[in-house]
């Protein structure tokens, strides 16, 4: 009895089931995921570097035009920087592919040599139990019905010999399967890495000929500190307006909140006439959001802090928040916002619920859309086109207009302002 002992041990040997396999899948198709997002990244980086080495060839003559150019010159390096980390980025997601790929090879060759293993076994039984003894265990059958379970057992034994053949065939297939995407892979590795080499070459390149204009400009002395003016001018100008904006929009506030007490108390007069004539004197059409929808509007903005969305989608941003260093004389110069370099004409987006309170244009920063929140407001400027007007009430993520074009002032950008009471504040701090 001792054969059918052995024959029913390997008849219980079950494979590995495939969970591991559907979970190796499942990282790896969420990591190519990841790299196709980073891809179409850099192709939008790479579209936005193509235009401003454009728009710098159409920039060679004039002081004006050399300072353009510094300007465009100084975003594309920011521009090539940003490219260059979105590759790095994709760079390791590629050897985190790899290395998947890598422990998912060992968990198949081990497999593969369990399953090699568990069929030389078989095999070693039937050099030892052959065809003669399967035929004797059929003939010393001490009854039919003993007879009937040999021959059940015998007939599984070769079932199971022949799924053992079939596994190898299938583990050995995806072993080699496997093998060649490491290799492709690999190959995919090794040629981002001579992109990201390449893509920083064109960046010293672009930084030199930065230095140039610099050297440039401060062969223009003169007419650079009357550019340097004339950008703190420009700065201060808005700064300006955007205060008496804001004061006069609370003065006009103050006047609909008395005109709106004025109205409740003449509801009460008894005298028919003169309540139609001082309620059809103090009714007009509504100029202003109540205070209870202004309070709204200044406790979402706050609570959203760190969690705005941005105002336009895949931007980046080329101009930082606060005080900038002049390369050629040291000067120090305030940005009021940030300047976010995207796509020509992108779609500009209203990062939280609240009210336009003031739409015109602004010397250096181009039409200008101005949002009321409450307490904090924002500024949406360089815009190629408008789509909303004063007094418009708008919900998170309408749309009031475009972003700069190849004809703005500032070129295909946006410029981004958040003012919170009468300070200008980091919006890098307020969005996501």
């Amino acid at each position: 009895m001792r054969p059918i002992h052995s024959l029913i041990f390997l008849l219980f040997l079950i494979p590995i089931p495939l969970w591991a396999q559907q979970d190796y899948e499942a990282q790896r198709q969420a990591i190519q995921q990841e790299q196709a997002q980073t891809q179409d990244r850099i192709e939008s980086l790479e579209e936005q570097i193509e235009l401003v080495e454009s728009r710098l060839r159409q920039t060679r003559t004039r002081y004006e035009e050399v300072f353009q150019q510094y300007e465009e010159q100084a975003r594309l390096v920011a521009l090539q920087g940003e490219q260059i980390r979105e590759m790095e980025q994709e760079q390791r997601q590629i050897e985190q592919e790899i290395g998947l790929i890598r422990d998912n090879l060992e968990v198949l060759e081990t497999e593969l040599n369990r399953l090699i293993q568990e069929y030389q076994q078989t095999l070693q039984y039937l050099y030892k139990h052959g065809r003669v003894t399967e035929l004797a265990l059929i003939l010393t059958s001490s009854s039919f019905n003993q007879l009937l379970i040999r021959s059940a057992y015998l007939a599984r034994f070769n079932t199971y010999r022949a799924s053992q053949e079939e596994a190898i065939r299938t583990q050995q297939d995806a072993y080699e399967q496997t093998l060649v995407e490491l290799r492709n892979t690999e190959r995919e590795n090794d040629e981002q890495l001579a992109r990201i080499r390449e893509q920083r070459a064109r960046q010293q390149e672009s930084e030199r000929a930065l230095e140039q204009q610099a050297t440039n400009l401060r062969e223009n002395r003169e007419a650079l500190s009357t550019q340097l003016s004339r950008v703190q001018q420009e700065q201060q100008e808005l700064n300006q307006t955007l205060n008496e904006l804001i004061d006069r929009e609370e003065a006009i506030r103050l006047e609909e909140e008395e005109r709106r007490r004025q109205l409740a108390a003449a509801e009460t007069i008894e005298d028919p006439d003169e309540r139609e004539a001082i309620v059809a004197r103090l009714e007009r059409p509504r100029r202003t959001v109540s205070n209870a929808e202004l309070a709204q509007f200044e406790e979402t903005f706050r609570s959203d802090r760190n969690q705005l969305p941005w105002p336009v989608r895949g931007g980046t941003i080329t101009e930082s928040f606060g005080e900038r260093i002049h390369p050629v004389f040291g000067t120090r110069t305030n940005n009021p916002g940030i300047d976010i370099s995207v796509p020509p004409a992108s779609p500009v987006d209203v990062v939280n619920n609240g009210y336009v309170f003031a739409v015109q244009p602004l010397p250096g920063f181009g039409d200008v859309v101005m949002v009321h929140h409450g307490r904090y407001k924002t500024v949406y400027g360089n815009l190629s086109d408008i789509y909303v007007t004063r007094g418009q009430v708008l919900q998170r993520g309408d749309t009031v207009g475009r972003s700069g074009d190849e004809n703005s002032i500032r070129g295909p950008v946006l410029f981004f302002m958040i003012r919170d009471g009468n300070q200008n504040v980091n919006p890098e701090r307020w969005l996501q």
